[in-house]
């Protein structure tokens, strides 16, 4: 026999029917002894598998092959599958005080090759979709889908977005290496699609005719300067009607540098009940809102606007709520276009815009 999976589909009946075959034990043997010639993974993961089986139908015969095929399995680095298991086996062996307890975790062990095999009819579509749908978390371990292993209050629940929406899972995904991940925090969150009607422009800052004290040493009822020209010129207002699609806004966040981006964390007295509050009172500034949801921990917003005037500058803001007992405001800034030698200092400003909007949160 000289095709890999006959090979390994004849080892693995020699572990299954080991108690039943007598010369089992004598075949395998020459199998490790012959081990550095074989060079196919699947039949040293069936080796492996079948010999471990067998250790518990007849100890006192395969006992010391079964040291001697660890040994070298441990050393393999040809297959990382094949030198894990090995070593899994090696520790459930020198640790475990009950040897029942390990023959039990053996004989669950996978099959064949290391993989499972399923008859056609076997196979449930709707389950196998299920299980995808959450790929990459524990469900594709236990092979059952999360509602069946998490409490409902700590289910994270997905909203799909209309196919209208400029954030739709059809078109690219937001991808930022660096500051806090966008691509992964809106594939996390749920997502809510948000069209905000215009909104009145911020009302201008009143101007101020009292004197400045910058340092907060107190001046007392000295006599009152008016402010100086440039201190009215840093204002800023931001326009109603920009909008900007999902494309746009991933393309210029990647185009920023992390070391570009303000970050700013702020401590916060009240928790908002939702995200709908938040948003309401940014729009009022006319910081509109791109994606938000809610997470069990915190609150996600994709946030953006653009300065009143001629080639303004873009901001795109991504800001994070996190719930009790750490109660704080976390605000990423990356900025596009418009005068860039002024980015941090008008990103700040942005900044004193969104502390003014939530100030009932402060």
């Amino acid at each position: 026999m000289t095709e890999p999976e006959g090979k390994a589909s004849v080892v693995h009946l020699l572990g299954e029917c080991g108690d039943i075959v007598g010369e089992a034990p004598y075949s395998l043997e020459k199998l490790i002894d012959s081990y550095d010639e074989i060079k196919d993974a699947s039949v040293k993961i069936a080796l492996l598998t079948s010999t471990i089986k067998l250790f518990f139908k007849r100890p006192p015969e395969v006992q010391k092959m079964l040291g001697r095929l660890l040994a070298k399995a441990t050393e393999d680095v040809s297959s990382q599958d094949l030198h894990d298991r090995a070593l899994m086996y090696y520790r459930l062996l020198s640790t475990a005080g009950d040897p029942k307890i390990v023959e039990q975790v053996v004989s669950k062990s996978p099959v064949i090759g290391g993989h499972g095999v399923n008859f056609a009819e076997e196979e449930d579509k709707e389950h196998r979709d299920a299980l995808l749908e959450e790929f990459n978390t524990l469900s594709t371990l236990y092979g059952i889908t999360s509602e069946n292993f998490i409490s409902e209050e700590y289910q994270v629940k997905l909203v799909r977005m209309p196919k209208e929406h400029p954030l739709d899972v059809g078109a690219a995904p937001l991808v930022d290496p660096g500051v806090n991940g966008v691509a992964e925090h809106l594939q996390q969150t749920s997502i809510n699609d948000v069209a905000p009607e215009s909104a009145p422009a911020a009302p201008a800052a009143p101007a101020l005719s009292g004197e400045v004290d910058l340092l907060g040493f107190g001046l007392g009822d000295g006599p009152m300067v008016a402010p100086t020209p440039a201190a009215a010129s840093s204002d800023i207002s931001l326009d109603a009607s920009f909008k900007i699609s999902g494309e746009d806004y991933q393309a210029k966040w990647e185009a920023v540098a992390d070391s570009h981006a303000l970050s700013v964390m702020m401590s916060l007295r009240l928790q908002p009940e939702s995200t709908d509050l938040v948003e309401s009172a940014l729009s009022t500034l006319n910081i509109l809102t791109m994606a938000s949801g809610e997470l069990p921990t915190e609150l996600k917003f994709f946030l953006y606007g653009r300065e009143r005037r001629e080639n303004g500058m873009i901001f795109l803001i991504q800001a994070v709520i996190f719930k009790s007992p750490d109660l704080s405001l976390s605000i990423t800034i990356k900025t596009s276009g418009g005068d860039q030698a002024r980015s941090g200092e008008l990103s700040q400003k942005v900044v004193d815009m969104m502390k003014t909007a939530l100030q009932e949160l402060m």
